[in-house]
């Protein structure tokens, strides 16, 4: 059974991967991946979030 998370951000505080990575993101970007409505289920889609927010600055 998977697990369900009640926080769309649980999963970035569960893998250790994704969330050392998002914590050394500038805040900025931080912010701007938690204000989306769709969270990153996967470290590639995190990568590729960041990605995208890198390009709108």
């Amino acid at each position: 059974m998977e697990p369900t998370y009640t926080d769309r951000y649980a999963n970035l505080i569960e893998d250790p991967v994704m969330k050392a990575y998002f914590s050394q993101l500038p805040g900025y970007i931080q912010a701007q991946i938690r204000a989306r409505k769709q969270q990153p289920a996967t470290l590639e889609e995190l990568q590729r979030m960041v990605d995208e927010v890198k390009q709108l600055f």
